[in-house]
């Protein structure tokens, strides 16, 4: 898990650096970064570069 200050990533939502950053494997070997916003507690997910939420994730997991 990463700290959002140390990477300068801020939030998607309300642009506060308060996010952590949890990097998984799905179950298909797809690399995915789950961040989550302590201040609006908006969460997202990315894979190589593209944000999505979490509708997208189910998909990626019913893809495989």
């Amino acid at each position: 898990m990463k700290k959002a200050s140390i990477d300068g990533l801020v939030c998607t939502s309300c642009g506060q650096s308060s996010v952590i950053e949890i990097e998984m494997t799905l179950p298909d070997g797809t690399e995915v970064v789950f961040c989550s916003c302590h201040v609006c507690e908006a969460r997202w997910w990315n894979r190589e570069g593209e944000t999505f939420e979490v509708d997208g994730i189910i998909d990626l997991v019913g893809e495989g």
